[in-house]
């Protein structure tokens, strides 16, 4: 029963994402010509990462912005335009090809399925001298697979910024389109450790330092890219 449970649970979340991305007004729409489709291809046989479709999501009525890698796709929202140039365009199309290419989604939803499986396991033979721990045990069982995911999105997000930035050779157009980006969602640029242990992406501020030493770019260049001067804390 509790194998029956946890594969009923993750139907229902699959579900519910695809509800929640139709909620949003996200539609693929497949392009076959336009700067887009041409850079991503471009960029794409630079890297040798396999690429066969190239999308635009309108932004739609959940006002989305934001880009998207799958297997042998990615998905731009269609007002890029409106907040990147293209050196800009080439870092977020450099970004997504390496998640793609990373096979990244793949890889977050099998470890955090092993996880599951093992704590599940480890449940179903668990000895009763145990039982006096179930309480904590059972915080356990809620909280590691949770934070083992986000954990696992924030480095494939670094990673995908260090592939982005050797692909552009350009960290500041990098910097400048995560900070234009996060303005336009009015996303908060930084934030505490704890919260961002529930975060898909790390903070901008931490993004941004981790550009600047990939790219070689003084701490004082990074944070005039950002503007923020909190980011002074997070650069050594």
């Amino acid at each position: 029963m509790g194998i029956v449970w946890l594969v009923m649970a993750a139907i229902v979340a699959l579900l519910g994402m695809l509800r929640l991305r139709s909620a949003e007004g996200m539609k693929l729409q497949e392009v076959k010509g336009g700067e887009l489709y041409k850079r991503a291809f471009v960029l794409a046989k630079m890297t040798k990462t396999p690429l066969n479709r190239v999308y635009v999501v309108p932004s739609g009525r959940g006002h989305l912005t934001n880009a998207y890698g799958g297997a042998h796709t990615i998905a731009v929202t269609d007002n890029y335009g409106k907040f990147l140039t293209s050196a800009e365009l080439d870092f977020v199309i450099g970004h997504e090809l390496g998640h793609a290419k990373a096979k990244h989604g793949r890889k977050k939803l099998l470890i955090t399925a092993t996880v599951i499986a093992g704590i599940a396991l480890v449940s179903f033979v668990m000895s009763p001298i145990l039982f006096p721990f179930r309480p904590l045990f059972d915080v356990l069982v809620v909280f590691v697979p949770i934070l083992t995911f986000y954990s696992l999105s924030r480095r494939f997000e670094y990673a995908a910024d260090a592939a982005g930035v050797e692909l552009t050779r350009d960290p500041e157009a990098a910097i400048h389109a995560l900070v234009n980006l996060h303005r336009i969602t009015e996303a908060p640029m930084h934030c505490d450790k704890l919260t961002e242990l529930f975060m898909t992406h790390p903070a901008l501020t931490r993004r941004a330092s981790a550009i600047g030493v990939k790219g070689g770019i003084s701490p004082d260049r990074t944070r005039e890219a950002v503007g923020e001067d909190e980011l002074a804390r997070h650069v050594r």
